[in-house]
């Protein structure tokens, strides 16, 4: 059954509960994973993703199909993430590179520290993007997301979501050769 399907019985309440846990579950991965790019600690992005459900199973009433679903939902995502973090910016409770350090594994073999090594410069480097390049970031890079979706997803136009990923590959590659 199709997104658009199961909206369409939610909204006409025959099995609103049902079609809601179908979309959950065919989409709770993705978002979930998406939020954990932009806050990196497990329990922020748990909070975060429960908001969004809660939202979207409030709003989705409302919702029109002008875009599709996954753009709607990453929408309110990126949303959600974005007052999270300047609510936490507010409380000045910011994640410390420590906690990211001792939450990584230590593998035993060379290649696999190798590996790790690269992967936290990679993490670092994100970390130190500002907002809105991180999650155009992530959006292209990790889910290879087009520059239409991107924009629509972040309420930004197209040339804007490309400046915002050019711009923050240059300040990544700058923050990796510092490294």
């Amino acid at each position: 059954m199709t997104d658009q399907a199961l909206i369409i019985q939610f909204q006409n309440g025959e099995v609103k509960e049902d079609a809601f846990t179908q979309l959950l579950k065919r989409h709770r991965e993705t978002v979930f994973f998406q939020i954990k790019k932009m806050v990196l600690e497990h329990a922020d992005a748990d909070d975060i993703a429960q908001a969004v459900w809660i939202k979207v199973w409030n709003k989705l009433d409302g919702f029109k199909q002008e875009s599709a679903f996954s753009t709607w939902l990453f929408r309110v995502a990126y949303n959600e993430t974005l007052n999270f973090i300047a609510q936490k910016k507010r409380l000045k409770t910011h994640t410390t590179q420590n906690e990211l350090d001792h939450s990584l594994e230590h593998p035993s073999s060379q290649n696999a520290l190798k590996e790790t090594t690269i992967q936290i410069k990679l993490e670092r480097a994100i970390a130190e993007l500002p907002e809105k390049q991180r999650f155009v970031f992530m959006l292209r890079y990790y889910e290879a997301f087009d520059y239409e979706k991107i924009a629509s997803i972040t309420g930004t136009t197209v040339g804007g979501a490309k400046a915002n990923y050019h711009q923050a590959v240059k300040k990544m590659t700058e923050l990796l050769q510092q490294a």
